[in-house]
């Protein structure tokens, strides 16, 4: 059982008026740097005393499954341009409760708000523009969650992506088989991290960087600099730290055209007193500090092989 309003449409921008072989490869398919003027960033706020899922186009923007947040969570990343844009939430009940806490919900908002960089610094805000609280619905009796789902739609983004868009679309009945695929995808990048391999790991992220600093519009001029940051962090923390691919399931993103594998609830985890579910299934342990890498795949068309793509 649960709550679901019905969708809303709104539409912003009218209020106030693959090659992945080297650097070079990633800066041919950045966009040219934007006006800072138009450099619109998206974020959901968030003020909750209660674990909940955000979804953006079906792609989990955040997971968090603590007893509270208070944070905003940039969008950008899963719009791949203007047009019709959907929100899913979904709150959950705190560790040990069956069903959802009536004063925490109470309490609990969140708004979604479009921000503008600095004109000068690039940091901070030039303004930050409330567009739409997303309503919680009351809840006379308590449930074991609440889903609600917005639809909006955006016409000022100034960047246009492919993403997932052309990818093909796997199904969850489907699953055995993808999961094998998944699976030996999955190793490849384990034993690359474990090896510190880290042209290999440029080679394959170089897709997701470029969509990635597109969203954020990050300056040119900092992508080396960014990419022996990771690269560092690859050579000097996961080599030989990675550890085994265990406890996972399969998880279907994007209407089944993104896919990852995410690890199971846990009360402890490598000796600490933590719930990972929901992080990736790439981890590794560095001198006793666990860190999960992010890593989604997709398959795009007309190949049949699977690329990492957020």
């Amino acid at each position: 059982m649960k709550y679901l309003i019905m969708s809303l449409i709104i539409v912003l921008g009218c209020i106030k008026k693959k090659d992945n072989k080297t650097i070079q490869a990633t800066k041919t398919l950045i966009t040219k740097e934007i006006n800072r003027d138009k450099q619109y960033t998206y974020v959901v706020s968030v003020t909750t005393y209660t674990p909940y899922e955000l979804y953006i186009n079906e792609m989990p923007a955040e997971k968090d499954y603590d007893a509270g947040s208070n944070t905003a969570i940039e969008i950008n990343p899963y719009l791949l341009g203007n047009g019709k844009h959907t929100i899913r939430l979904k709150l959950l009940p705190q560790k040990g409760e069956s069903t959802v806490d009536l004063e925490n919900l109470e309490m609990s908002h969140f708004e979604l708000v479009k921000v503008i960089k600095n004109n000068k610094t690039g940091r901070g805000l030039k303004y930050n523009e409330e567009i739409m609280k997303l309503i919680l619905p009351p809840m006379p009796t308590p449930l074991p969650f609440i889903e609600m789902k917005w639809e909006i739609e955006i016409k000022d983004l100034p960047y246009q992506l492919e993403g997932w868009s052309k990818s093909k679309i796997f199904k969850e009945e489907d699953s055995l088989e993808v999961m094998k695929q998944v699976l030996e995808y999955y190793k490849e990048l384990k034993n690359i991290l474990n090896a510190g391999d880290t042209l290999e790991w440029k080679k394959r992220t170089t897709n997701k960087r470029s969509e990635i600093w597109t969203v954020v519009y990050e300056k040119k001029s900092n992508f080396d600099e960014n990419w022996k940051s990771i690269l560092s962090e690859i050579k000097e923390e996961s080599k030989g730290n990675m550890l085994p691919l265990e406890d996972y399931e399969l998880k279907f993103y994007a209407n089944g055209r993104v896919v990852s594998l995410e690890r199971r609830e846990t009360d402890f985890f490598e000796d600490i007193e933590v719930n990972i579910k929901g992080w990736n299934a790439l981890i590794f342990n560095d001198e006793g500090s666990i860190y999960s890498i992010g890593t989604k795949l997709h398959m795009p068309a007309n190949s049949d092989t699977f690329e990492i793509i957020r």
